[in-house]
């Protein structure tokens, strides 16, 4: 393989700002709660906010960029933005009235897929950045993230019930043999040690992205501490969210989110502002949805959205669920073709710094 300059998407400090720095946080932060501080049955108000509101459900809605708030991706995408609120809506609703726990199951296996193939999606990238496009060297990065993240979610099937779930208890299907959990997590050990091998190859000839490695050893270092070394759901928000949701917020704003809000805003902006424009919307509209989650189902957090049950029967139920559902169901399909760097989204490329010279 010939030596090749290896690409940053935007500069060094931003890439490690944006996809390690935060991780790399949340991984001490979480270490510190999971050895010191006895687990509570519940995770604190100002985590749920921090973690699930504020970057997890932030991030999905930071999707509109990308789409329905993008003229050109409206244009490019018509039929796929019309039709897939539509179909996860029928198809949610249809789920949770024939029964809520195959509604949330479901849901549930989608989004672990969903969190696994954006990580493998972010090491691809940055393979892509480092001009490699060798069939096996992808192939062992992709069995490396799938090794680190479907191990301990094998892991967990077999350790049920536990003290904290992807979303509620019983999501998972439980009866898996222990001894299966252990393979998965062991099986770990030597793919990871290949892989690491032969990034230390390739970085010895002074070819490779030094990013790739450290995607992987920070995805894996954060799934098993998360899920297997700790049964903490503070210590799981802490390095579940803080991974996956930053990073993906920080690849919105450079492909097109800080372009869609600097078009409505002075041309003496500063970046703070902009910054703040960007992601301010995406608070609202979390917080918006949480609220709409809270009053109409889960009336988990009175002290922070108020009350206001109703009394909603199955059905109608069924119905709410499925319509708030709909931004982050929506998430999870669009993302499958909206980061397809080619014709499909011809500008992508250049707004990742791909097509930059080296």
């Amino acid at each position: 393989m010939p030596a090749t300059s290896h690409r940053w998407l935007v500069s060094p400090s931003f890439d490690l700002g944006a996809f390690v720095v935060p991780g790399a946080l949340a991984l001490l932060l979480a270490l510190g709660v999971g050895l010191q501080l006895e687990p509570r049955e519940d995770d604190s108000l100002a985590l749920w906010i921090l973690g699930v509101v504020l970057v997890d459900v932030a991030h999905v809605w930071a999707s509109l960029y990308r789409t329905y708030l993008d003229p050109a991706a409206r244009q490019r995408h018509a039929q796929l933005l019309r039709w897939t609120p539509i179909v996860v809506f029928l198809l949610a609703f249809m789920a949770h009235a024939v029964s809520p726990r195959l509604f949330w199951g479901a849901l549930a296996y989608v989004a672990v897929f969903h969190f696994i193939k954006q990580q493998e999606g972010f090491v691809i990238l940055y393979l892509r950045a480092g001009g490699e496009t060798g069939p096996r060297d992808r192939a062992l990065a992709k069995l490396a993230v799938w090794a680190s993240t479907a191990g301990p979610v094998i892991w967990w099937h077999t350790q049920l019930p536990r003290r904290f779930t992807w979303f509620l208890a019983d999501d998972f299907i439980a009866g898996l043999p222990a001894v299966v959990g252990r393979v998965a997590v062991w099986a770990q050990v030597p793919i990871l040690l290949v892989f690491l091998a032969r990034r230390a190859q390739l970085a010895a000839r002074g070819v490779g992205h030094p990013m790739v490695p450290i995607l992987v050893a920070l995805t894996a270092l954060s799934w098993n501490l998360g899920i297997v070394w700790f049964n903490d759901g503070r210590v799981f928000t802490l390095t579940n969210v803080f991974i996956h949701g930053l990073p993906y917020l920080a690849l919105v704003f450079i492909t097109g989110g800080r372009e869609l809000v600097t078009r409505r805003l002075p041309s003496s902006t500063t970046l703070a502002v902009t910054v703040a424009a960007f992601y301010g919307l995406l608070a609202v509209l979390a917080f918006a949805e949480e609220t709409l989650w809270d009053r109409l189902v889960w009336h988990e957090h009175v002290s922070l959205f108020g009350h206001g049950q109703l009394e909603l029967g199955e059905l109608g139920l069924a119905l709410c669920v499925a319509l708030l559902s709909v931004p982050q169901a929506t998430h999870y399909v669009l993302d499958r073709y909206i980061w397809r760097v080619g014709p499909q989204n011809p500008r992508l490329a250049e707004q990742l710094g791909l097509t930059k010279p080296t």
